[in-house]
């Protein structure tokens, strides 16, 4: 075909110029999204590991017989560290407390040197929330601040993180002391199998809508494009000819696109930096794929866009034209749903290998998320069929000339109806798993109030050794806010476990149902950790002793008044009076142990991917809508000139979007909530999968609208579409 011919045929005026943007703009956005997801997944291991010294993994230190920790002797090679977690205002912080002999050659990252006893670095955003509180709230917990943790350090800008500087003897007798030849480079996580599939899943939740996005721009005007090359068709040219030319012009359009969409990328990528993921907001270049990567990128979506135009014009049997534009799709089939029931087999066979303990860990979690990609894929491969079976029963039972026509075109062109609301019913699907394991670990993030439990307004500290009670008792019982300290001792070894406490202190702790006897044994950390069904903690009643209330110190507990100034005044000096292993905390900061962040993250994947698709269906239906009705002008204008009012063939419309939203998106939700429960079993640890937040139906009832005024948005081609001008024209 001669390139003249060629130009006249792909851009034969405006609306042919419009088409091309159309695809030029959505492969851009599309483009634009998968590299910064492609980024995310490139960078991850890179950003786990700058964070690893967080969380130390080494050699435990070696203990006697009685369980006394052997110190070991301070070298220069070595470095002895321990992590965990502090709290402030319910957020958690990420703190690390090393000891270093005095000649070390032990090196920090960037080139720090080694905090003394008494000092610390912090991150910058640590640094902002320390310097805008009082110290006596935050600040005096870990004493002279050195400097800056630099990024290199940091999982994103805004971790929260200490690293804290102690003496040899302190830290090896705090428990989870590690000894360590230097900082580590692999996280927990790294080698975790839930964080890879959760990660895996989650990227495919938002890749479906992209790559769904990109499918449908590539169909614009796909019915006015028939028509032309089938006059083509008719004065001579080639089933080649014709797909060479479609694939050209979809190549040129993709790169253009794709090009642009490395622009759309930069300008996306500070709004994703925004975006928590993994307990932190992200920087810049760790969303940022390399050079080579971009490029494969651009090549790899121009060469895709090219071969599959290439494919459905050669294989598009346009013919030559008649009297209507309209030409039936190939018969769908029941074999559509062979890739749904694969990912259902597969999700289901995983999960049950996970619980029964049969197979490599690395086969369940593969197969984990090789499931949900394919039932992802596969409610869009399947749709067109559903909506083929729906079409069928409304065509038996269609009692209006509007329900028959929609009936009719709903069979002959399942897969272009349904390809309008296709992203209306994964972004369903996305939220309703999502949403569903939130659902799960929302539960035990709440903090229940019942009778026995400790007082939700109480900060506990498990005491180390030494601490006077008295003391403590007299320097807490100072601070402002505090109504009452409590003080639990260790209790004899014929005792059963727990801390033996006077009635008086076990009362104003929230304890009930207490012995005659002046003390008796509190279950403290029950009190503390049962949270209900699914906290795996059930909180033993008090039980009556003999002994005499006193002893080593095992718990200092401060009742206050409920405030935030008043709970982080209480923490900070009982991190001085009680020296413990692990942060002082309240009920809620038990609850929450890092998993409200995770909820979270989870809300906003689940209601980020689910953004993506409303809006792809949003437009897709709009302009799927609209184009089906321009495509039919000639059929609307015939039944317009029979006398059918145009109301009828609104309505129409309406029914032509609704069947197949009505036979996917039950269907589709119900999925998501299976999978949902599926990921639970396998990862949850004994957690349920419980109703929804209101979030979720928020974002359902704001599908269905978006839906709703998108049809309603092609009424006015409807209209245009059939006016006596246009149908004297056709």
């Amino acid at each position: 075909m001669k390139p003249g011919a060629a130009r006249i045929l792909v851009l034969h005026g405006g609306a042919a110029y419009r088409r091309l943007a159309g695809i030029v703009a959505g492969v851009s956005l599309g483009v634009g999204l998968l590299l910064i997801l492609l980024g995310a997944f490139l960078h991850m291991p890179d950003r786990d590991a700058r964070s690893a010294w967080v969380d130390p993994q080494g050699a435990w230190l070696e203990a006697t017989e009685d369980g006394e920790v052997i110190v070991p002797a301070a070298t220069s090679t070595v470095m002895l560290a321990q992590s965990s977690q502090d709290y402030f205002d319910g957020s958690i912080i990420s703190v690390m407390r090393m000891a270093t002999a005095p000649d070390t050659d032990v090196t920090l990252p960037s080139g720090l040197a080694p905090p003394a006893p008494g000092q610390y670095y912090a991150s910058a955003a640590m640094i902002d929330v320390i310097d805008a509180a009082p110290a006596d709230q935050l600040g005096q917990r870990y004493g002279e601040r050195l400097g800056e943790l630099p990024a290199e350090m940091l999982k994103g800008p805004s971790q929260r993180a200490v690293l804290v500087g102690a003496g040899w003897d302190a830290v090896a007798n705090r428990a989870g002391a590690v000894m360590l030849e230097g900082f580590p480079s692999e996280t927990r996580y790294s080698a975790s199998t839930t964080f890879q599939v959760i990660l895996a899943i989650g990227a495919i939740a938002i890749l479906v809508p992209i790559v769904l996005l990109i499918s449908i721009v590539g169909q614009l005007g796909a019915a006015e494009r028939r028509d032309r090359f089938a006059t083509v068709r008719l004065i001579g040219a080639g089933r080649r000819a014709v797909a060479w030319l479609s694939a050209w012009e979809m190549a040129a359009a993709s790169a253009v696109g794709a090009v642009l969409g490395v622009g759309v990328a930069a300008a996306l990528t500070p709004l994703a930096t925004r975006l928590t993921l993994n307990g932190a907001t992200t920087y810049a270049a760790d969303l940022t794929p390399s050079l080579a990567w971009t490029a494969a990128m651009v090549v790899g979506v121009t060469a895709l866009g090219a071969a599959t135009a290439w494919w459905r014009a050669f294989n598009d049997d346009v013919g030559a034209p008649g009297a209507t534009r309209e030409r039936a799709e190939k018969r769908v089939t029941a074999w559509r749903a062979l890739t749904l029931g694969l990912g259902v087999v597969l999700m289901v066979g995983s999960a049950w290998m996970a619980r029964s303990g049969i197979g490599p860990v690395v086969l369940v979690s593969y197969g984990l998320i090789l499931g949900f990609a394919l039932i992802a894929f596969g409610i869009v491969i399947a749709g067109p069929w559903l909506t083929r079976v729906a079409s069928s029963a409304l065509r038996r039972f269609a009692s209006r000339a509007s329900a028959v026509v929609a009936a009719g075109r709903l069979e002959r062109h399942p897969r272009s109806t349904f390809r309008s609301v296709a992203g209306l019913v994964v972004a369903v699907f996305i939220v309703s798993a999502f949403a569903g394991s939130a659902s799960a670990i929302q539960g035990l993030i709440e903090p229940k109030d019942r009778p026995g439990l400790l007082d939700p307004h109480a900060v506990a500290a498990s005491a180390g050794p030494g601490v006077d009670a008295e003391a403590a008792r007299a320097i807490v019982g100072d601070i402002e806010g505090v109504e009452h300290v409590a003080i639990g001792y260790w209790p004899e070894e014929d005792e059963a476990s727990g801390a033996l406490m006077s009635r008086a202190d076990a009362r104003a702790i929230g304890a009930t149902d207490l012995p005659s006897s002046e003390g008796a044994i509190i279950d403290v950390f029950g009190m503390l950790a049962d949270n209900g069904e699914g906290s795996g903690i059930s909180i033993e009643p008090p039980r009556e002793t003999s002994t005499a209330v006193r002893g080593d110190v095992s718990y200092v507990i401060a009742v206050t008044d409920g405030t935030t100034a008043s709970i982080e005044r209480t923490r900070t000096a009982l991190f001085g009076v009680a020296n413990p292993d692990l942060a002082p905390l309240t009920r809620a900061d038990y609850a929450n142990a890092g998993t409200a962040e995770v909820t979270n993250e989870l809300a906003i994947m689940a209601y980020l991917g689910m953004a993506i698709a409303i809006g792809i269906s949003a437009l897709s239906l709009a302009v799927a809508t609209a184009a089906a009705a321009l495509d039919r002008k000639r059929t609307f204008g015939l039944l317009r000139l029979a006398g059918m009012p145009v109301r009828q063939l609104r309505s129409t419309v309406s029914i032509e979007a609704t069947v197949p939203l009505a036979a996917t998106l039950l269907a589709s939700a119900g999925l998501g909530f299976g999978v949902a429960w599926l990921m639970i079993e396998v990862l949850g640890n004994g957690l349920s999968v419980d109703w929804p937040d209101p979030r979720y139906w928020w974002a359902i009832a704001a599908a269905l609208a978006i839906a709703a005024a998108s049809v309603t948005a092609s009424f006015g081609a409807v209209r245009r579409s059939t006016e006596l001008e246009s149908t004297r024209f056709e």
